[in-house]
This record gives structure tokens, sequence and C-alpha cells, in this order.
């Protein structure tokens, strides 16, 4: 048979694998590897020898030692909270056999699209002492985000990703629902089915969820910089860069005990994930038959609560955005468009910064992608889940120790022919870029070579078809769509770094839009302009997830379909 396995590992399969896996390497050992070995050797030596010194001096510093702390703290806090949101939410939609649609999949990961500090931000707008719900309750509580500290930032990092630890759940447990409400139906009691089926499938999701909310919280920098929280190790690193330079020896500690703590989290959640990695292949329950189709009122009631809570919690942004007026009064005392008008205006340069910066980093990110999903194709299937799982130790990298590796490792490095260094044009932000969005493009690719269709390569393979005339033909149309999807994602989730943007943009003439929208809200005459700029970015998100649903609603049958080929030829 002539699967899209089958036509992957072809005639040479060594040598299908060593090619695309030296690619690989030698991309990871450039942008990866070397400069974060340069930044652990800045950090533990002192003129090529051994020393503990600099991990001495952060170690006795308090405020840096609180940094460390209240960061992990916070990470944490966030991480369980969300969970602790997500899993009875999770429970209802599986116990009423509620499966998500692809729209409302794609929903559950905005959050990856979209920056938190932007719900930090709308929520000063709206609960702030000088307007909105923040006047109305002067005198009897403060519900301003800025005087909340570290818990108020748990908060804000717990609900922006509450969606997405939602979604994992849902879609991890989503596959046994109708089987488990079929055996309740015939007498097995819904608290065995709980913890015999719902947890066990849900525990890998659930961690995987957590642990993306624990390292993108620790790695976040404008959010708690918008909070005005500056004792967090990635604000600490920041000012470090920005007041000594990137060749300071506490930034290079600072950087690494980010690395090293993001890689621990990672490992251990890996760790976990693995353990319960049978539960992702779980059967149908024995005996159970499929019967009625999955009520729809209990998920519509949770969508349109997750639907009112956060129009609620980005109305601050809108009404900023739309305002003429606004100042110590409930709402706005006049409206208008001049903001929007402003932001086209001014700061016009920014969206075509981020199309620059962010489409290099996507383009990166897919060729390397579909390499990689092409050798993880070819391997044999162990090989295959070991090189998944390394790619995705690509998570623990934070953004903020990868810039800082960035202006060490390439401080002084021209380009021959324009006598340039590489941060002044702007090489490295994109590269940055491309590094933290593989753990997710390389999982989008090979779901798309995954989704050949099986029987159109046997008919053309039984036809005589060559392989070049099966790649042209079939598999590269087959594939047009796939990819656009992966360089989508790649591309949102670079647009939102602004960890590695903050420290790797040129000048600020040359930064993205989130950092662009950042800028203008740190000051009291630009927050109408930032929030509108923010309003506009969030529309092109929404309108570019609702596409991409519309297409995924489509093919969602043709997919489903060459995904179960691909299985069937794994088994």
């Amino acid at each position: 048979m002539t699967g899209p396995r089958s036509f992957f590992a072809g005639p040479l399969p060594n040598l299908t694998i060593l090619f695309p896996a030296l690619f690989l390497g030698a991309f990871l050992l450039c942008f990866l590897i070397l400069p974060v070995g340069q930044l652990v050797i800045n950090a533990l030596s002192d003129e090529g020898a051994l020393t503990f010194d600099a991990l001495a001096i952060f170690a006795a510093n308090p405020l840096y030692a609180e940094s460390l702390s209240s960061s992990l703290g916070t990470a944490l806090g966030a991480a369980l909270m969300a969970a602790a949101a997500a899993l009875p939410v999770a429970w209802l939609l599986w116990r009423f056999e509620q499966r998500l649609s692809p729209t409302l999949a794609l929903l559950g990961v905005i959050p990856l699209f979209i920056p938190p500090f932007m719900l930090s931000l709308s929520l000063q707008s709206l609960l702030g002492r000088g307007g909105g719900i923040g006047l109305l309750a002067a005198g009897h509580i403060d519900l301003d985000p800025s005087q909340w500290g570290l818990a108020g930032l748990m908060l804000i990092e717990a609900a922006h990703y509450y969606p997405l630890v939602l979604t994992v759940v849902v879609l991890g447990t989503s596959p046994l629902s109708r089987e488990a409400g079929e055996s309740a139906r015939l007498g097995t009691s819904w608290f065995r089915l709980t913890s015999r089926v719902f947890l066990p499938l849900g525990l890998p999701a659930l961690v995987f969820g957590m642990a993306i909310t624990f390292l993108k919280t620790l790695d976040d920098l404008a959010t708690p910089l918008s909070l005005g929280i500056t004792n967090l190790i990635a604000p600490q690193a920041y000012f470090r860069v920005t007041t000594y330079g990137a060749q300071d020896l506490l930034s290079s500690v600072m950087a690494l005990a980010m690395v090293a703590t993001s890689m621990f989290a990672w490992g251990l959640s890996a760790t976990i994930m693995r353990q319960s990695d049978t539960y992702w292949q779980a059967s149908p329950i024995p005996g159970a038959q499929r019967g009625r189709q999955p009520g729809k009122t209990i998920g519509r009631i949770i969508l349109s609560a997750l639907i009112v809570f956060y129009s609620f919690g980005y109305s601050g942004m809108l009404l900023t955005a739309l305002s003429g007026i606004w100042s110590h009064t409930p709402l706005p005392e006049t409206f208008g468009l001049m903001h929007f008008s402003a932001a086209l205006k001014t700061e016009a340069a920014s969206f075509l910064n981020t199309l620059f910066y962010c489409g290099i980093a996507a383009i990166i990110d897919v060729a390397v992608g579909a390499v990689m999903a092409y050798t993880i194709l070819s391997a044999p299937v162990g090989w295959g889940k070991h090189l998944n799982w390394s790619i995705a130790a690509l998570l623990g990298v934070p953004g903020a120790a990868l810039a800082i590796a960035y202006l060490q490792f390439f401080n002084g490095m021209t380009l021959p022919l324009i006598g340039r260094s590489l941060d002044a044009i702007g090489f490295l932000l994109p590269t940055a870029f491309a590094i933290r969005g593989l753990p997710f493009a390389i999982p989008a690719c090979t779901f798309a070579l995954r989704g050949l269709p099986g029987s159109h390569l046997e008919a053309a393979a039984m036809s005589g078809a060559s392989r070049f005339a099966i790649a042209r033909r079939i598999v590269l149309p087959s594939l047009v769509f796939g990819l656009s999807v992966a360089f989508l994602i790649c591309f949102g989730i670079a647009a939102v770094d602004l960890s590695a943007a903050m420290l790797l943009v040129p000048s600020e003439t040359e930064a993205p839009t989130a950092y662009t929208i950042y800028l203008n809200m740190q000051t009291s005459t630009g927050r109408g302009t930032g929030s509108a700029l923010a309003v506009l970015a969030v529309g092109v998100v929404a309108l570019a997830t609702g596409v991409l649903a519309g297409f995924l609603g489509r093919r969602d049958t043709t997919t489903s379909l060459g995904h179960a080929i691909f299985r069937k030829r794994l088994n």
C-alpha cells in the first residue's frame, strides 16, 4: 500500500532522514545552541575559568532573589488558576457530549495571537480610578489592576490563557464523550467514568495547557511593566540590558536562570505527558454504541458566558479608542474616530514592520517545519516521537533570554557587503521569532503532511507515475492549505512575542505593531492611539480566525479522512 508514510519513506530512508536532520541541526546550531552556549559560558566563567562568582552575586542580592521567586510563584499561580477554572467547565462539556467545532477550537487558541498586556491595559482603563467602573467604586473598593500587585498580574495571566487551557482539555477528552454517555445510560456511574476516563484523558492536555501558561507568564515582559511591577526576573533582566548593555554579567545570569527554570518546568510537564501518552490513543469503551446527537444547550451557555466575560474585559480598550474626552467620568464625554485616524496616519509603518519581521519568521518556520515534518514521517515511529518531543523542548526557551543570548553572541558581527551589524538591520528579531515558533510550526506542518489523500497517492503509484510527478501533481497542491495554516499560526505567534521584540528591535520607529501599541499606552497622550491600534490588531486577528475557521469547516471531512488513512497506515 502507498499511503503518505510509505511515500515519504521512499527507497532510501536513511538518506531521507539524514539530510533534513542535518539541515535542522545546522539551523539550531547557529541560532540556538551556540548563542545559548555562549550565554552559559558568560554566566559561569571568568577569563576562561569556571567560576560561580556571578551566581553568588545574584543570589546575595535580595532584589534579584525576590524577583526569581516572585516570577516562579506568579507563573505557577496563573497556571493553577487557569487549570482550576478550566477543568470543571471541560467536564461539563464532556458530560453533555459537547464537541468543539473548528470555530470554537480556533477561538480557544486566540490567546496565543493577542498579547496579555492588552487585557491588562483594557482593565486599567475600565477599572482604574480615572473613569469607568473604577470611578463608580471609588471610596468602596479599589478595582484598579495596577494596585493589585502580583495577585493582579496572576489573575490577568490566568484569565488570558484560560481559553487555551479549556480548549486543549476539551480536545483531549472529547473523543470518548459519546461512548461515556452511552455507558452511563447502560448503568455505569458518572463518578467511575470521570475517574477512569475523563481524568486520565484530560491529565496530559491539562498539564500541557498549564505548562504553556507557566512558560508564557514567566517570560512575559510587557504585562508586568504595564502594571508597574518590576520585581520579576524578566523585567530585571530587561533593565540590566538596557542600562549596562547585553555583555553585563548579571544579565547573563538572569537569562540563564530563566532558561534553566523554563526547561525544568517543561521537562517536568513533558514527563507527565509522556507517562500519560497511552491515553491519547484511548479506545472506545467496550459495548458503547453511538446514539443520540450531543446536546447543544450547555455548550451555548458556556460559549455565551465566555464571550460576555471577554467582551467586558476588552471593552475598556474599545472605549478608550472611541473616546474623545474621558477624564473622571464613568463613560467618555465625547466619542469619535480621531484615534483611529491618528493610528493609521502615524503608526501605519508598524503594520509594515510586522509584515516584514513576522513574515520572514513564518517563512523560516514553515520551511524548517516542512523539512522536519518530512523527517518525522520518514523516520520509524519511535524516532518520530523522540524528534517531536525534542522540538517541543524549544517551548522552554524564554524570549527575553534568547534575545540576550543573541545580543551577546552576534555582537560585532556585520554583513560583508553592506558593513552593518546584524542587530542594526533587524536580522536577529525574525530569527528569534522563528526559533520561538518552531514548536508550533512542526506539528502544523506534520498535520498538513498527514492529511495527504492516501487513496490518490495509491492510485497514482499503481498507474506508474514517478515520485516527482506524484509530488508535483498531488502532494504540493494538497499541501497548500495546510502550509498556509502553519504560516498564519507562526505569523500570529511571532506578532505577539514582545519579550524578544523589546530587546532586539533596532529602533522604536522600526517596531512591530504589538510593541508600538505598548509604547503608545505608556504615555498619557498616546493611550487613545495605542488603544485604536490594538482594536485594529484584534480585528485583523478575529477576521483571520473567522476566515480560517470557515476553510477548516469546509475541509473538516477531508482532513479527518486523510488523518484516518495515515493512522491506519501506522497501525
